[in-house]
């Protein structure tokens, strides 16, 4: 299963203001007795235009607050839903940092009652920020307790760049404290805040200080009971100053404790009542990997204290847990280019690259599911950016939707299918299996075709069968010589260079033989140069484009080695596509894409028919779709036989007619005689290697693809083709009558066998099923005789069924007139060959009307029977050289031990022996009176 491509969950108004990261985007939070939770609704500001809530389930725009042309909005914006204990009224309250025309936090209040119906009350409330010059990066939403306050149990908290933290009340009237740490001070220097995360103190007592019994008591101080609820968690996380390339041990974490308010005034209150620092710690090193600022996004995970950075490069998970920070997972690709990487699970993340879209598992490094970026927004829709980045924002687990940005349009991944739960919307499966990642590695090792010069070379030449350093060096130039010869299509150096490649390894100017060895992966490598994906676009332009299989070119000498092989299969296409195109993944080939694209290359389809006579073991589905195609170029070059195909049985003179007439209609009478028998030559001879190569498949599956494969129409063309065949081959003709006269070309196609036929016709009637028949005037001729098809069937199967049992009766007969055949030394099948046997005499004779052919020993009078060769010898055994069993008139002196092949010195007792042997079973004298 491929990742679908994302639905459109709401087109976002354009900023006046043309300006880069004009969006944000903010998560909306319901509130319950100070508990926060995650709603499937998302607040986004644009600046100069709005500030929207977009509900993710039924994608449809929630409420808007309109915001003046010159606003500009510096982070994400925060709201919160709850409803009132006392009344029944709905409040939404959203919060914003402005930095236009002034820099604020601009707040938006809206009331809804149950039982209005009109619209909503929406109030709009600011707080200045004159008083300091750092921009605003982080609002949130912490617990408070002021009694005054009851329907306003929480307070927002406002971060700025350089350290300073502001708690203000809900209706932004009143600033309950300003504080700039000593910690965040001491580093004020060295270090600016990037990015700021607000925790529950239940969460973090779970997660983040599960192993720091220490910290939580640090954090709880004086507060006991129900006051703990009140209790929230802030972590900074801190850049160097000024560094454009950093280190990941370079950043630093801080976590402080943000107590709640005993009174709704902050006079007198100590530093560690407004904020208490609880821990500094540096992130670990990434040994080899430096980090582009500008690139770095943060995300806290508050369940599994996973700090997560998605960078340019990759993904990397710290857990916080622990008494020293450590790296748990990462998905680092050095030459991709990443926009944006969202956590979906433990081991799955799904990043957004220059060319995919893909769900990456970071435990065994492999890519689960993609989707190319340019099937991302359908290609119809005009008002799309398809080059701008794609950005993620959020996942839904329980909705199992990622939700991401690309330029104006608000995107939706579906994940539900590929993270399914089972049983309960808790318990949810495992991901990260091993045999999930089988096949679909990706990083720097990927490419086993490319032996780099460091530590894994001597891995990579193992796998290529490469000994030393030499054959290093000859495969790599090989190597660069395939790929600039597949790029320049050209066949004869192709050729050439493979065969200069394996003759000087083997010693000859040949392709390997199909005794020799071949390395699989060269042979992949190979492959990998004569294919390939490309895309095709149907005519319905809002469909996405699909990938179709091709072939690049056909370098003939070592197509046909493959061929004889058997290496050209497409189980080995498809992997040599798969590796070619990592880390892209590509979908599964659809069955019938090797032989569609051989007959595409060449429309001949002589290369087809070379294919088909290979060794290569081929699915009935690949197959039927080859059978196919012979039919429908059949159908394409001649216009009469989808017309005479049927009546070929009753005469050949109207068969003639029809191709006559039909070929003078498309072409010039002097040229369409070969045309046609050419063409139909290769159909008829494509055609019956398919039938006999279906024939070996078990009858269910030839049923089930005929049956999904082929039309109706295309089913009884061929059920018309196996009765021609069945009466060309003499099976429906008596012995005593001349055989028909089979067209020409099926005297060039390789005859079908008897059993072929008859399972095959059996496969066609199943296949059309009982009411494919009974509706037969619907695809075929109205005619009596095509209505009665199955009656004309019938007497024919029974013609040949009369005739399989004559032939097995007289083959009883013959019996002993066979085994003495199977006697004779020489070849029996011809009568040049019988001619060249000494003292060998063919006659021909006439019994009844049959034609006999008799052999006779010429001049013979004292043979094993009568001298005419009428009367066989009375031992049933043909004389001949067989002097290794003594009974030749040459005893040789040496003999061969059957079971250990020892030549051996026969004694004289065992020549004598087989002299007496040598003497005829049957002997007679003349008595002379």
């Amino acid at each position: 299963m491929e990742l679908q491509p994302p639905s459109v969950l709401a087109q976002l108004p354009r900023p006046l203001q043309g300006i880069k990261g004009h969006t944000k985007i903010g998560e909306v939070h319901s509130l319950a007795d100070s508990k926060r939770r995650k709603r499937y609704e998302v607040a986004v500001t644009v600046n100069g235009e709005a500030v929207n809530i977009y509900n993710v389930q039924s994608s449809k725009l929630v409420t808007s607050y309109a915001v003046p042309p010159q606003s500009l909005f510096l982070c994400k914006p925060c709201s919160i839903r709850r409803k009132l204990a006392s009344t029944s009224t709905i409040r939404r309250q959203t919060y914003c940092s402005v930095k236009r025309p002034e820099p604020r936090i601009q707040g938006f209040f809206e009331e809804t009652t149950a039982l209005s119906i009109g619209t909503p009350v929406v109030t709009s409330s600011l707080f200045s920020l004159e008083d300091s010059k750092s921009p605003t990066i982080f609002v949130g939403i912490t617990p408070n307790t002021v009694d005054i306050s009851v329907e306003e149990p929480f307070d927002v908290v406002i971060v700025h760049k350089d350290g300073l933290v502001r708690r203000l009340a809900p209706d932004l009237q009143t600033q309950r404290w300003s504080i700039r740490h000593n910690e965040i001070a001491s580093l004020s220097s060295r270090y600016e805040v990037f990015t700021s995360f607000l925790v529950e103190f239940d969460d973090a007592k779970r997660a983040l200080f599960k192993r720091r019994q220490d910290l939580v008591a640090l954090a709880l101080g004086d507060v006991v009971g129900t006051g703990t609820e009140k209790l929230s968690v802030l972590v900074l996380v801190s850049h160097p100053v000024g560094s454009e390339r950093i280190s990941l041990s370079d950043v630093k974490v801080q976590v402080f404790c943000i107590p709640p308010l005993l009174h709704s005034h902050s006079f007198g209150l100590e530093e560690s009542q407004r904020l208490r620092h609880l821990l500094t710690v540096n992130l670990p090193s990434l040994e080899g990997h430096e980090l582009e600022s500008a690139s770095m996004y943060w995300h806290f995970h508050a369940h599994s204290a996973g700090l997560n950075l998605s960078y340019n490069r990759g993904f990397v998970n710290v857990d916080l847990s622990q008494y020293s920070p450590s790296i748990t997972s990462q998905l680092i690709l050095p030459n991709e280019e990443f926009s944006s990487i969202l956590r979906i699970s433990t081991h799955s993340v799904i990043g957004a690259g220059e060319s995919i879209v893909a769900l990456y598992d970071t435990q065994h490094q492999s890519v689960q599911r993609s989707i190319a970026v340019h099937n991302l927004l359908s290609s119809s829709s005009k008002d799309h950016d398809h080059n701008s980045r794609t950005v993620f924002i959020s996942y839904f687990a329980k909705l199992g939707i990622a939700l991401a940005i690309k330029g104006n349009a608000l995107l939706a991944f579906d994940l539900s299918l590929l993270l399914a739960s089972q049983g309960s919307s808790i318990k949810r499966k495992r991901d990260g299996l091993l045999i999930d990642a089988i096949g679909r590695g990706i990083g720097p090792s990927v490419s086993l075709w490319d032996i780099p010069a460091g530590e894994r070379q001597e891995e990579h030449m193992r796998s290529l069968g490469l000994k030393n350093q030499d054959a290093v060096d000859g495969w790599n130039i090989l190597r660069q010589n395939l790929e600039t010869y597949s790029e320049s299509k050209d066949a004869n150096a192709f050729d050439s260079s493979l065969k200069s490649y394996f003759h000087s390894i083997g010693g000859n100017r040949l392709l390997p033989s199909p005794e020799e060895y071949v390395n699989p992966e060269q042979i992949l490598f190979i492959l990998s140069k004569l294919f390939s994906m490309v895309e095709e676009q149907d005519h319905d332009s809002r469909t996405l484009p699909s990938a179709k299989l091709s072939v690049l070119f056909w370098p003939k000498d070592t197509c046909e080695w493959l061929i004889k092989l058997g290496h050209l299969s497409p189980i080995n296409v498809e992997i040599c596509l798969r590796r070619s195109a990592k880390p892209d993944i590509l979908p599964a080939l659809s069955s019938g894409s090797l032989v569609r694209a051989v007959a595409d290359f060449d429309t001949s389809l002589k290369n087809l028919i070379l294919f088909l006579k290979g060794p290569t073991s081929l699915g009935s589905d690949e197959l039927t779709h080859a059978l196919k195609l012979f039919l429908d170029v059949a159908m394409t070059r001649s216009a009469t036989l989808n017309e005479s195909v049927a009546k070929i049985i009753e005469s050949r003179s109207h068969l003639d007619t029809n191709q006559k007439t039909g070929l003078n209609e498309i072409a010039d009478p002097q040229v369409s005689s070969s045309w046609a028998e050419d063409s139909l030559c290769d159909v008829f001879v494509g055609l019956n290697l398919s039938l006999i190569k279906l024939h070996t498949q078990p009858s269910s599956t030839v049923v089930a693809s005929f049956h999904s494969i082929l039309s109706n129409t295309e089913i009884l063309c061929i059920v018309h083709h196996l009765r021609v065949s069945l009466a060309t081959g003499g099976h429906t003709t008596r012995f005593t009558e001349d055989p028909p006269i089979p067209i020409d070309a099926i005297k060039s196609a390789p005859l079908l066998p008897l059993d072929a036929i008859t399972g095959l016709l059996n496969a066609c009637i199943d296949a059309i099923g009982p009411s494919g028949w009974i509706s037969a005037a619907g695809f075929a001729d109205t005619t009596a005789d095509e209505q009665n098809v199955i009656a004309h069937m019938k007497s024919e199967i029974s013609a040949a069924l009369a005739g399989a049992e004559e032939a097995v009766y007289l083959k009883g007969i013959l019996r002993e007139f066979i085994r003495y055949a199977g006697t004779v030394v020489s070849n029996t099948t011809a009568e040049s060959s019988y001619n060249k046997t000494p003292g060998l005499h063919v006659k021909h004779e006439k019994l009844n009307g049959a034609e006999l052919v008799v052999f006779a020993l010429a001049g013979q009078e004292g043979g094993y029977g009568d001298s005419s060769g009428k009367m066989l010898p009375l031992s049933l055994t043909a004389a001949g050289d067989l002097s290794d069993s003594g009974q030749g008139t040459e005893i040789k002196r040496t003999k061969v031990k059957a079971s250990t092949g020892e030549v051996k010195i026969r004694s004289s007792r065992e020549i004598g022996y087989l002299k007496r042997k040598a003497v005829g079973k049957y002997s007679f004298e003349r008595l002379i009176v």
